[in-house]
Parts: C-alpha cells; structure tokens; sequence
C-alpha cells in the first residue's frame, strides 16, 4: 500500500494520543460542577435541565463533528474540540445566570463528541495504515485505560483546587486544555492517507454513512448493543450518587467508591484484549451477561453490598468498548468512520436522554432500586435481540 507519509509519522499518532488523551481525560470540574453552580445560586431543578442541555448538544452536534472529522481531517476535530472546551470553560466562569450556563454546556457536548470521535478514528486509521491493526483492541484499551485513570486523578486534583476557591478549577481547566494543544499540532493527518476518495458534499457523507449501516446489518446490531448497555451503565453510574447516600454511606466514601470505581475502568480497559480471546460467539453473550447480571444485584442488594457490583458491573462495560470499537471500525470505510462513530455515541446519549428522567419518575415514586430493575427489564430484551441477531449474522 503506497503512503503519502512516513509510516514513522503515522506510528507516532498513538504515542501521542496516549497523552492527549490523559490531558483531555484530566477533567478538573467532574467532581465539583454540581457544588459550583449551586454556590452560583442554581437550583437543583435548574442543574438536572442543564444535564438535559448537554445531553441535547450532543445529540445535535453529533453528525456535524463526525463530518469535521471526515470532510476537513481528524486533527481538525481535536484542535475544535479543545477551543470549544475552553470557550465552555470562559463561558461557566463568567456567566450569571442559566443561558449562559446552558451555551457553556452546549459547548462541552460539542468538545467531547469532536474528541471521542476524531481520538478513535486517528487511533484506528493509525494502526490499520501501518499493518498493525490486529493490536487496536489491545492499544484501544491501553489508551481508555489512561482515559479513566486521567479522570481520576482529575477528580482529586480538582476538589484540592476547590478548596481554594471553585474558580481555581476552571483557570486550571483551561491551563491544561492548552497543553493539549502540544500533542494535537503533533498529530499526523490520517484521513485521505491511502485512500483516493475525492471531495464531498455533507449531504453525500451522511447519505454514504447512513448506506454503510443500513446496508450492515452486523454493523447497526452492533451500534445498538453498545447504546443499549451504555444507557443501562451511564444512568446506573450517575444515579447511583442518592443510591448509596440513601443507604446511609457518608459522602466522603461516594467519593472513595467512585474514584476507585475509575480505577477499575482503567483495569477493565487494560485487558480488554483478553476477553476477547475468547471464542466471538461467547464473548458477545458472556459479557452483556455479565454486566447485567451485576447490575441485577446491585438493583436487588438495596446495601453496602453491592458496591462490587458496581465495579463488576464497570469492569465489564468498559471492557467491551474496545472489542466494540474494533468490531464497528474494521466494517466501515475510512471515509465514513467518524461520523459513523459520533453516530454510535449519539446513540447512548439519546438513550440517556429518554430514560434518566424516567429513572427519576419510578426512583420518586417507589425506590431507586425498583427504577433501577424496571430499567434493567425495559432494556434487557433489546440487548437479548442484539446479541441473537449478532450472533446469526457474524458467526
């Protein structure tokens, strides 16, 4: 296969993402932005529709972002994702009232779609261009690995800054997303890398992106399993805050709990190549039971108990991305993949959308647990269907 590049060049895209990654990941405001925006006089209703306000951003910029990634280049995406988290950054730090808090998280939704996207596509594009394709589960992993581990470090960091003062946090925010700036301009291009697909309209990539997944099944079974699994696992994770403070656990230990939760993202990351080693037919049922299984009972412990179900429940769900990432980006053409990447991730964003208020409705009504298992059953014949339907039409 004829480069246009040095293959060096292009080997070199995943060293740098493992740090750009890390910085991007090192989310300073993760564990204090709830505090801040109630220290700035929001109410607890008005925080829960900024949540909403996110989730909306994402779902409208979704398509766009992916077609930045495919039409103009994926190091376009990750420059525009960190301008935008730093205007989001400005924008929360010298605002005062819920407009501008509302385009402040309309611009985080953006930077972290742009990011997710782009971070995926180079990384897969990279080791595909150079003959290494078949290590992208193990690198993929590697790289979330030091996703979630960044995350936690962040967390930590950033509740010592508050201490100071909340504003301390975003200043330092914006410090760190210009340092990602170093690795980004280091990035080597690989879109249009041995490809000769011309120019197109935006019009036509949404049409060719949409034809690639109608005309896969494999490929739409697959997107649907990993929303449907991500839906359960993003609305259990941030639900679970009041689960376990109505179980009499002290704040102070949420936070324990959650951070080492991150920590066990990170293993779960790590070797995810392992998992799948296992026979394809087995691991695309073992793991989708697994998680649900652990969430079950966590649901039914209703205690202390079933923190490790959480942390089972993690393990799994993050150990799945890669071999998810791997089965999506070997199916799809270079020329389609971020948008149809931000198309998965739109996806599970709609999904929390529609059923974390509903979480709410049945949580207020009779209990958290109750909401958590009528979740469960709402999703568990959709993630059965997904894995049969797999299972027929790839093995």
């Amino acid at each position: 296969m004829a480069l246009n590049v040095p293959v060096a060049k292009i080997e070199r895209n995943i060293r740098l993402n493992y740090v750009y990654t890390m910085l991007m990941n090192t989310m300073l405001d993760k564990g204090i932005w709830m505090l801040f925006l109630s220290y700035r006089g929001l109410g607890l209703v008005q925080i829960g529709l900024l949540e909403s306000v996110y989730q909306l951003g994402y779902l409208l910029f979704g398509l766009p972002a992916g077609a930045i990634g495919d039409l103009i280049g994926r190091k376009a995406s990750l420059y525009l994702s960190i301008v935008t988290k730093v205007l989001s950054y400005i924008l929360i730090l010298i605002s005062g009232d819920f407009l501008g808090y509302s385009a402040s998280f309309v611009l985080g939704a953006m930077s972290w779609v742009l990011y997710n996207s782009a971070s995926e596509s180079i990384t897969y594009e990279s080791c595909r261009i150079v003959g290494n394709a078949g290590d992208y589960k193990k690198i993929y992993g590697n790289i979330l690995a030091l996703a979630f581990v960044a995350a936690a470090l962040g967390v930590f960091t950033g509740g010592f800054l508050a201490e100071g003062s909340f504003e301390n946090v975003y200043y330092a925010g914006i410090l760190v997303m210009l340092a990602a700036l170093v690795p980004a301009l280091l990035f080597t291009e690989t879109k249009g890398v041995a490809s000769n697909v011309g120019s197109r309209s935006v019009s036509q990539l949404f049409k060719s992106s949409m034809k690639t997944i109608a005309g896969n099944p494999l490929v739409l079974y697959i997107l649907v399993l990993f929303a449907a699994i991500s839906t359960v696992d993003m609305t259990i994770y941030m639900y679970c805050q009041k689960y376990f403070q109505g179980m009499g656990i002290p704040v102070f230990a949420i936070g324990i709990i959650l951070a080492v939760d991150s920590l066990f993202a990170a293993l779960g990351a790590r070797y995810s190549y392992a998992l799948a080693r296992l026979p394809a037919k087995k691991f695309i049922v073992i793991i989708p039971g697994v998680i649900f299984g652990a969430y079950i009972l966590l649901s039914f412990s209703n205690n202390p108990l079933g923190v490790p179900m959480l942390w089972l429940g993690t393990i799994f769900v993050v150990a799945f991305w890669p071999i998810v990432s791997e089965l999506v980006n070997a199916r799809v053409p270079s020329e389609d993949r971020a948008t149809i990447l931000a198309f998965k991730s739109q996806l599970s964003s709609a999904g929390v959308a529609v059923l974390f208020p509903v979480v709410g409705f049945f949580a207020e009504r009779a209990s958290l647990s109750t909401a958590f298992l009528w979740l469960l059953a709402i999703m568990l014949p959709l993630v059965a269907y997904s894995v049969v339907k797999i299972r027929q039409t790839a093995f």
